[in-house]
């Protein structure tokens, strides 16, 4: 049989389609494959960078907690020397900076304490005092009167209301209808849930106004008997009764005793100070029963930050208000803002070893 040069060009053309057709098909299972495994890549880095922050978290909470505890120690030596903590000149506002505290290799950690009780204590500040320190803030005097009644009326059990409208127990006029805890906050968050605050603290985007700031700045939601006099403000004295004339005479005692690296030490060191037989009064004393922790650990470009409040174990100066007996799932839970009640402590079987602070509060960012 013999074939015309026509037909063996047919077959080859024919041949040549095949092998294409193949490479084409090769290709297209090679394209998929690389998208399948760019996709399987990239899902795998997202579980991986989950897991990895997941790690880092728990990396960074422990170093925070590590610093907490060293932090802890350094502070009682202190308080063990000097018969008590009185105040930052006695060289414990950056605890680890005294001991060369070294941290595990890739973090950064950075510890200060502020002196709680240099604030205004608010779960024992009465109507005088309330208005005496809003005063001195600078709140308008248009707001002032209702602003107490309704400060009042959402931490004061028994606490009845002059102005009209005011329900001792309910805020009837809002959109949902909630009853005030009656109780001492649990967070100044919880301030957005009353009318009157929310219009003097906040601004009408929702954010802290410049009162609203220094009205948190100066008060404590802690309960202790008597502000630090070595830390406390001229707002909070003002709070407490002293005079303009007095304030001056008492801060310019404490700026020398500063300069002296010096601070009061008792109550009786303050005598005379504001005037001949004029003593302090009972609201000012000498001690720092209240102190604010603050641990700020890095690791490259994630930040942790833990707070916690403490007073000496084993003292009932300083203590976060429990709630009031009695109070129903309609009081403080129903409120919007409000905070959860406290639980109570559970005693352990375990063995404990003291510490020498009791832990308050305790709070933590995510570590993002």
């Amino acid at each position: 049989m013999q074939f015309s040069t026509f037909s063996f060009r047919m077959i080859g053309r024919t041949r040549q389609a095949e092998r294409g057709s193949v490479i084409i098909f090769v290709l297209g299972i090679i394209l998929l494959t690389s998208f399948l495994i760019v996709r399987l890549m990239d899902r795998a880095a997202v579980e991986l960078a989950a897991e990895s922050k997941a790690s880092s978290k728990t990396a960074m909470r422990q170093e925070g907690y590590s610093a907490l505890e060293a932090s802890f120690a350094v502070i009682a030596d202190y308080a063990a020397v000097d018969n008590g903590l009185h105040a930052v000149e006695q060289g414990w506002a950056r605890p680890l900076e005294s001991i060369n505290y070294v941290p595990t290799p890739g973090f950064k950690v950075e510890v200060s304490v502020e002196d709680e009780t240099g604030k205004l204590s608010l779960p024992l500040a009465d109507e005088t005092v309330l208005r005496g320190y809003l005063d001195a803030i600078g709140c308008p005097a248009t707001s002032l009167d209702d602003l107490i009644e309704a400060l009042l009326v959402w931490t004061k059990a028994n606490y009845v209301p002059q102005s009209a409208g005011l329900d001792a127990v309910h805020f009837a006029g809002s959109v949902l209808p909630y009853h005030a805890p009656q109780r001492s906050f649990r967070s100044f968050e919880e301030l957005r849930a009353i009318p009157a605050s929310r219009e003097v603290f906040f601004d009408k985007e929702g954010h802290w106004n410049e009162l609203g700031q220094r009205f948190v700045a100066g008060a404590s939601l802690f309960q202790f008997s008597a502000s630090n006099a070595n830390s406390a403000s001229p707002e909070g004295m003002l709070a407490l009764g002293l005079d303009v004339a007095q304030i001056d005479s008492f801060v310019n005692a404490r700026e020398r005793n500063r300069s002296g690296k010096s601070f009061f030490r008792s109550p009786g060191e303050m005598s005379g100070i504001m005037g001949k037989d004029v003593p302090p009064p009972a609201g000012l004393g000498a001690d720092a029963v209240c102190l604010h922790l603050i641990i700020k650990v890095k690791q490259g470009s994630r930040d942790y930050r833990l707070d916690a409040w403490v007073n000496p174990a084993g003292s009932s100066s300083a203590s976060f208000p429990p709630a009031q007996p009695g109070l129903g799932a309609n009081s403080a839970a129903s409120s919007p803002e409000a905070a959860q009640p406290i639980p109570a402590k559970r005693t352990s079987t375990r063995n404990k070893v003291d510490s020498p602070f009791q832990i308050l509060e305790l709070r933590e960012n995510n570590g993002t």
